[in-house]
C-alpha cells in the first residue's frame, strides 16, 4: 500500500509545536495542562509492550499501542477537546488506526500469518474503548465497515500520524517484528487441537480471540495507566524485573515457612494435614502447567496451595500469585490465613467489589475507570466472579486486567463453583492461560469436577499436586451422610430440634427458606444465628465471631441457619449438619463443616442428615436443580448398590455424580445458551454462527455481543454501602462535597466501604428507589436507606428509613 499522497499543509510553528494533544488538565497553568499526542501515543505503547515481555509480545503491544489513538489527529477532534465542537462522543477516533493497519499489512492472499497479524493488531489498536463486531448479527462487517466509513477525516489523520508521531519505516520494522512475535503462538494454538484443518478449528477460533483479547488489553492497560498518570501528576511503581521477584518470593516463602513450621502435628488429622502441604512443595519445581489439589474438606488446601505458590512463584520467577473464592465468605477466610503468613499486606490486594460504576461509552474514557484496579500487585486475591469477568466481559476495565494472567500462579479455590453453562468458556481459556500465557493454573476442591469429560475439555492429563492415598483420605472421614427422605419446611425445623444435643448447621439452598426457618426456630433455649448473601461481609464477621463464640461455651446449645456462604472455606464446627438436598459438590462441603477437626472423638462418624423439601420451587435457581435431580440419581443408585460406593463422599459416588450432571446437561448448555434459536457464546466467540457470507478475514467473532450477554449469575447485580455500622458513616461521608471533588478521598471511602455492601438485582433497586430507600453516591456508588436488619441483613420492606440526604 502506498503512502497517502494527500499533503496537509502545516505553518512552521506547528511544526514546531505540535497542535495536536491528548488531554487537557484544566486545574494547571499554561502549557503544563497539556499532553501533546506524541507523548500519549509513545507512553501507551511502552506500557503496552512492558506488560506483554511475559509472553515475548513487546513489538506487538507496542505497535497497537502507538496507533490506538491515531484518529485523534485532526483538527476536528481537537476543537472537540478544547470543547469547542461537538459532544461527548460524537467525534470517533477509534477507527483511523484499524485502517491503517488493515490498508498496510492485510492480504487475503498471503501465505503466513502476516494478514492475521494484521487483524489482531487491529482487533487490539481498535477496541480500546469498547469491543467491536467482527461479524454481527445483522451480518455486518466490522472490519469493512471501519475501512469504509466516512466522515472520520482519516486522510488528515494519517498523515498527521506520519508526520508528528512516527513514519511508515518504524510501523514496516515493528510490524514484522510483530509477525516474527504472533507467528510462533499462532502455530501453538493450531497445535492445540487434533482437527486435520485447524486453522478452521472453532477451538482454534476461540484461542485466536482470546490472543486478541490479551494484545486489546495491553493497549488498555497502556492508555489508562498514561492517562492516569498525566491527569493525576503521578508514576506508578516500576515493575519488578525477574531477580527482583525471584527475592520476593523467597522473602515471602521464608516467612510463611518460619510460621508454618509452628503448627501442631500431635493429632493424625494434623500429620495429615502436614503430609498434603509438604507433597505441594515438593511439587512446586514441577513445569508451569494445570494441577489439581483435591484433597478433603479440611485438608488444609489454603495454605497447601500458599506454599505450592510461594515455592513454585520462586523457582519459575513468576510475575503474581492470583488466588480466587467462590464466596465472599471464603475470600474472606482465605485473605485472612493469606496475610497472617506473607506479613506484608503492601504486597497484597484484595478485589471482591467494585463499587464505582463505570460508563458505557465506546468513545470516551470515564474518568472513574482511573480509580478501578489493574491487579499490578504481587498477590492478589479475588472472586471467581472477576476472574471470569476478565475471562470474557466487555468491560474495558476487566479486559485490561487479563495481561495480568500472563506468567502468573492462579488458585480456583472450589473450582467446581464455575456455573455449569461455562464449563466450556472456562476450560479452554485454561488451557489458553496455561499453553499460551505461561500461567500456572491451581484447581482445588474436595469434589473434584470431571471437566475431561466435557465436550470442550481440558487438555489432558492434568496431574494431582497430592495423589490419592487411601491411608491418608481416612484421616479425614468425620462424618456419616444419609439420606431421611423429603419434610416440609416447619418438619425440618422440628426434625432439627429433635436432633439438637449441642449444635446444630442447616444449610439451605435459598435465602427465603432460611428466613423461614430462622422464624420457625427462634424463642427456643439455645442461641439461634442466621447467615446469607443479604448480609453485608463486615455484618458476616461479626455473626461468625458471635457464632464462634456461642459454639465454644460450654452447656450452651447452638443452631444457625445458612444458605450457601457457610459451606465452603469457613473454619467452623458443628456436632450435626442438615442439608436440604443440593449437588453433592454443596453437600460434601456443607458436611465439612461437621465435626471438622474430630471433636466427636476418635473413629466417631458424625451425623450429616441430607433433606428433600417438598414443594422446594428451584426453576430460578437451575445449576442448584440440576445439581439436586443428579445427587437425587446418585441416592438411588447407592441404595441399590452401596458395596460399590461404600459411602456418599467417596471418589466413585463423586465420580459417578459429575457423569450424571454431565450427561443431563446438553452439549449446548455447556456453551454458555443466552437465547434460544441463537448460537451460543462459545459460537459467537469462535467460528460465530451468524456468520453466514463468506469473508476474506480470519476474525469472525461477534466480541462486543458476546460481551454485552454475557453474565456468571444469570442476572446481573449491583453493590449498595448498607447502613450498618461504620457503614451508615461512609454514606453520610460519601454524600458530601469533598467526596464529590476530591477523586483520592472517594477512592478512599469506597475502599473502606467493600466490606458494608450487599449485592442486589435491578428489580429490587427499581423498588427501593421508589420507596426512596436508595441514595445516589459520587462515583455511581449507592447507599442502602433503611431497609437492612442487624439480624438478617437486607429487608425489602422496611417502615423506618432514615432519608440519609435524599431530598
Amino acid at each position: 500500500m502506498e503512502p497517502i499522497k494527500k499533503q496537509i499543509c502545516l505553518s512552521e510553528g506547528e511544526k514546531k509545536n505540535p497542535p495536536f494533544l491528548a488531554h487537557i488538565r484544566p486545574d494547571l497553568p499554561d502549557k503544563a495542562n497539556e499532553q501533546t499526542l506524541h507523548v500519549h501515543s509513545r507512553n501507551t505503547a511502552n506500557y503496552a509492550a512492558q506488560v506483554l515481555i511475559p509472553v515475548n509480545l513487546s513489538s506487538s503491544g507496542y505497535l497497537a499501542g502507538l496507533v490506538h489513538d491515531a484518529g485523534k489527529y485532526t483538527r476536528l477532534f481537537q476543537r472537540y477537546l478544547r470543547f469547542e465542537e461537538g459532544t461527548r462522543g460524537s467525534v470517533n477516533h477509534t477507527f483511523a488506526g484499524v485502517r491503517l493497519l488493515l490498508e498496510r499489512y492485510f492480504n487475503e492472499n498471503t501465505e503466513d500469518f502476516s494478514s492475521v497479524v494484521s487483524e489482531l493488531l487491529s482487533l487490539a489498536s481498535g477496541g480500546h474503548h469498547g469491543l467491536f463486531d467482527c461479524i454481527g448479527n445483522d451480518q455486518k462487517n466490522g472490519f469493512q465497515h471501519r475501512l469504509t466509513k466516512e466522515g472520520i477525516s482519516y486522510e488528515e489523520a494519517v498523515q498527521n500520524f506520519l508526520l508528528f508521531c512516527t513514519d511508515w519505516a518504524e510501523l514496516d520494522r515493528l510490524f514484522q517484528s510483530s509477525v516474527d512475535e504472533l507467528t510462533p503462538l499462532l502455530n501453538k494454538i493450531c497445535s492445540m487441537t487434533d482437527e486435520k484443518n485447524p486453522f478452521f478449528d472453532d477451538e482454534t477460533a476461540f484461542y485466536a480471540g482470546l490472543l486478541s483479547r490479551l494484545l486489546l488489553s495491553a493497549v488498555i492497560e497502556g492508555d489508562r495507566r498514561d492517562t492516569a498518570e498525566f491527569m493525576n501528576d503521578s508514576h506508578f511503581p516500576a515493575s519488578r524485573n525477574g531477580n527482583e521477584r525471584k527475592q520476593l518470593w523467597a522473602e515471602c516463602l521464608t516467612r510463611a515457612e518460619n510460621k508454618l513450621s509452628s503448627f501442631p502435628k500431635a493429632a493424625e488429622i494434623d500429620r495429615a494435614r502436614w503430609s498434603i502441604s509438604d507433597q505441594c512443595r515438593e511439587r512446586a519445581v514441577l513445569p508451569s502447567g494445570v494441577f489439581r489439589l483435591n484433597v478433603p474438606t479440611g485438608g488444609g488446601k489454603t495454605l497447601a496451595s500458599l506454599r505450592f505458590a510461594l515455592a513454585h512463584a520462586k523457582h519459575h520467577k513468576m510475575q503474581r500469585i492470583i488466588f480466587t473464592s467462590p464466596l465472599l465468605s471464603i475470600l474472606e477466610q482465605n485473605a485472612s490465613v493469606i496475610r497472617d503468613y506473607i506479613q506484608d499486606d503492601s504486597l497484597i490486594l484484595e478485589h471482591h467489589s467494585n463499587l464505582i460504576r463505570i460508563k458505557d461509552d465506546p468513545q470516551e474514557l470515564d474518568t472513574m475507570e482511573l480509580l478501578t484496579e489493574n491487579w499490578d500487585a504481587p498477590i492478589i486475591l479475588t472472586t471467581l466472579v472477576q476472574l471470569l469477568n476478565t475471562l470474557f466481559s466487555g468491560k474495558t476495565t476487566a479486559i485490561r486486567r487479563f495481561h495480568a494472567l500472563c506468567g502468573s500462579i492462579i488458585v480456583i479455590d472450589e473450582v467446581q463453583s464455575v456455573p455449569n453453562k461455562m464449563l466450556s468458556l472456562f476450560s479452554l481459556a485454561v488451557n489458553f492461560l496455561a499453553e499460551i500465557c505461561g500461567a500456572t493454573v491451581v484447581l482445588c476442591s474436595a469434589t473434584q469436577p470431571c471437566i475431561e469429560k466435557i465436550t470442550h475439555p481440558l487438555h489432558m492429563p492434568v496431574p494431582d499436586l497430592v495423589p490419592f492415598s487411601a491411608d491418608l483420605w481416612s484421616s479425614f472421614q468425620r462424618t456419616n451422610i444419609q439420606y431421611i427422605g423429603e419434610l416440609f419446611l416447619d418438619e425440618v425445623a422440628q426434625f432439627a430440634l429433635e436432633k439438637l444435643q449441642t449444635s446444630i448447621l442447616i444449610v439451605c439452598n435459598k435465602k427465603q427458606e432460611a428466613e423461614q426457618l430462622f422464624q420457625l426456630l427462634n424463642g427456643g433455649d439455645f442461641d439461634l444465628f442466621q447467615l446469607s448473601a443479604a448480609m453485608c461481609v463486615q455484618h458476616r464477621r461479626n455473626t461468625l465471631e458471635a457464632l464462634q463464640k456461642s459454639l465454644k461455651t460450654d452447656g450452651r446449645k447452638t443452631i444457625c441457619v445458612s444458605t450457601q456462604v457457610i459451606e465452603a472455606g469457613v473454619d467452623i464446627s458443628f456436632a450435626c449438619v442438615i442439608r436440604l438436598t443440593a449437588g453433592m459438590d454443596s453437600v460434601i462441603q456443607a458436611a465439612g463443616r461437621c465435626n471438622r477437626n474430630g471433636e466427636a472423638g476418635s473413629g466417631v462418624l458424625a451425623p450429616v442428615y441430607l433433606v428433600g423439601l417438598l414443594e422446594e420451587n428451584l426453576s430460578m435457581l437451575p445449576d442448584i436443580q440440576r445439581g439436586k435431580a443428579a445427587t437425587l440419581e446418585l441416592l438411588t443408585e447407592f441404595k441399590n448398590r452401596p458395596e460399590l460406593y461404600g459411602r456418599l463422599d467417596s471418589d466413585r459416588s463423586i465420580e459417578y455424580y459429575y457423569h450424571s450432571l454431565y450427561h443431563e446437561m446438553p452439549k449446548q448448555n455447556q456453551d454458555y445458551v443466552w437465547h434460544n434459536g441463537d448460537p451460543s457464546l462459545f459460537s459467537l466467540l469462535s467460528l460465530n454462527g451468524y456468520c453466514e457470507k463468506e469473508t476474506p478475514y480470519y476474525f469472525r467473532q461477534a466480541f462486543r455481543l458476546a460481551s454485552s450477554v454475557f453474565q456468571v449469575f444469570e442476572e446481573s447485580t449491583t453493590d449498595v454501602i448498607v447502613p450498618y455500622d461504620k457503614g451508615q458513616d461512609l454514606i453520610l461521608s460519601l454524600n458530601s462535597g469533598q467526596a464529590e471533588w476530591n477523586p483520592a478521598y472517594l477512592k478512599k471511602l469506597l475502599e473502606d466501604a467493600k466490606p458494608y455492601t450487599v449485592s442486589l438485582y435491578q428489580y429490587q433497586i427499581d423498588y427501593l428507589e421508589a420507596e426512596h430507600g436508595i441514595i445516589p453516591l459520587p462515583g455511581g456508588a449507592l447507599g442502602l436507606n433503611g431497609h437492612y436488619s442487624a439480624k438478617t441483613g437486607f429487608i425489602m420492606e422496611d417502615t423506618h428509613l432514615d432519608f440519609l440526604g435524599v431530598t
